[in-house]
């Protein structure tokens, strides 16, 4: 009953993505076509469509303003999308499997780059972006936008897991997942704590972010290419750490159910002396209302003992052009825009958006109005994105069911990596590939 109405939903999503423009949406529209649209004629006036979902701040708004400020005859609509990731999914896929061609520029989650590339659902932007352009961007969310030697989207915002200690409790964070399990082990207890740490364990997305820097973090992988890497003595042992945590009981036992939110509310009430989260935790966790506020410090991710560093798994969005737009030129000037140093600060000052550019990490302006940025910096740079794969959805899927199955008891960690290796083999096959 609920795929039924997730369809219907995005089906009634995608038709009134379509109505935005009652012409020229057909799925005839092809790239040659824009060369006869009103891009070629760069005096006349142009609308393009940017879609992305809904902003509570003032960001968005700032952002096109600035641009038609400085692009006077481009105007941009902002079509506002769904909330929900999945619903925003949905929606972009119907529409865009019929050549809808109402919307040009697409805001897209970090891990919808490949599939919607190798779909043929928007633009290669290989001829816009060149290497000293890509070195100005973190090397995590610039690797998520390519796929099979091209690159789709350009890196809009950026996120990443962190780990937040008590840093009344913590002189030196650890370095190790060895240190932290002893650390958390030691201080359990202290300063009205009752956990060593809280993570996000649930059945959910959530749980293969969290797992898959265990397995980075310890040196470990999952593909190369399209070479299924999963199944090695790191992967192995980097799924085991988080384990032993819940089997230790360094974690609270309800650990295997909780999300972000779960976790920040036990570490925010002050019951945990770690906690792994994204970025978003930080103003939280210093609100007047917390019990931990100005006791709390952010630290790099830790690293297993066949681990060089530590690993943080990659949030964020992108940029990218929709194939069947009428103005692909105006489309990329946008983009270039958005990603800009002079687009990033404006969302990063009015949005809280963390910038993929490495130089506004040193923008005296962002830091003043988020200091604590500056240690983020260091967890961004060694940020690896998810599987870069057109069929990584599938993938989590295994993930998630085989990684829930470890933590919980049901199932070896040994055994959850082998099984996750056959399952990715097979989606491969599936696919021809392979």
């Amino acid at each position: 009953m609920l795929k039924k109405y997730k369809k219907i939903v995005a089906s009634l999503l995608a038709a009134s993505m379509i109505a935005v423009v009652a012409t020229g949406c057909g799925s005839t529209a092809n790239k040659s076509d824009s060369s006869n649209s009103s891009s070629a004629k760069s005096s006349e006036p142009v609308t393009i469509t940017y879609a992305a979902g809904k902003d509570s701040t003032p960001a968005t708004k700032a952002l096109i303003e600035a641009f038609e400020k400085k692009y006077p005859n481009i105007k941009v609509k902002f079509q506002e999308m769904p909330q929900s990731t999945d619903d925003q999914h949905n929606a972009y896929v119907t529409a865009l499997s019929a050549g809808d061609s109402s919307i040009d520029v697409i805001a897209m989650d970090i891990i919808w780059a490949p599939e919607f590339g190798a779909a043929g659902w928007t633009l290669p932007l290989d001829k816009y972006v060149t290497k000293d352009m890509e070195s100005k961007f973190l090397p995590g969310p610039m690797e998520s936008v390519k796929y099979n030697g091209h690159i789709y989207a350009i890196p809009r915002f950026t996120d990443a897991g962190v780990l937040y200690y008590r840093k009344d409790i913590i002189n030196t964070p650890p370095k190790t997942w060895d240190e932290l399990i002893q650390m958390a082990k030691a201080n359990a207890g202290k300063n009205g704590t009752k956990y060593g740490i809280v993570f996000q364990g649930n059945q959910y997305e959530g749980l293969v972010c969290d797992a898959l820097e265990f397995i980075y973090s310890n040196g470990g992988s999952v593909i190369n290419g399209n070479k299924v890497t999963i199944n090695s003595s790191q992967s192995v042992g980097g799924l085991q750490y988080m384990i032993d945590m819940v089997k230790n009981k360094v974690a609270p036992p309800g650990v295997t159910t909780y999300m972000e939110e779960d976790a920040r509310n036990i570490f925010q009430q002050g019951e945990a002396v770690f906690m792994r989260n994204w970025p978003y935790a930080w103003s939280l966790l210093n609100s007047n209302d917390s019990a931990v506020k100005d006791k709390v410090g952010i630290a790099p991710m830790p690293k297993g003992k066949d681990g060089s560093v530590g690993v943080p798994v990659l949030g964020g969005w992108n940029l990218g052009i929709n194939k069947y737009s009428k103005h692909p030129e105006e489309a990329w000037k946008f983009i270039q825009f958005a990603t800009s140093e002079e687009g990033q600060k404006i969302t990063a000052l009015q949005g809280g958006n963390l910038p993929t550019l490495k130089s506004l990490y040193q923008d005296k302006d962002v830091l003043a109005k988020n200091p604590y940025w500056a240690d983020l910096y260091k967890v961004f740079i060694t940020a690896k994105p998810r599987p870069v794969s057109p069929f990584y959805p599938k993938m989590s899927d295994s993930m998630q069911i085989n990684f829930h199955k470890a933590l919980t008891g049901e199932i070896s960690a040994q055994q959850a990596i082998a099984n996750v290796e056959k399952d990715i083999n097979k989606i491969m096959k599936i696919n021809g590939i392979n």
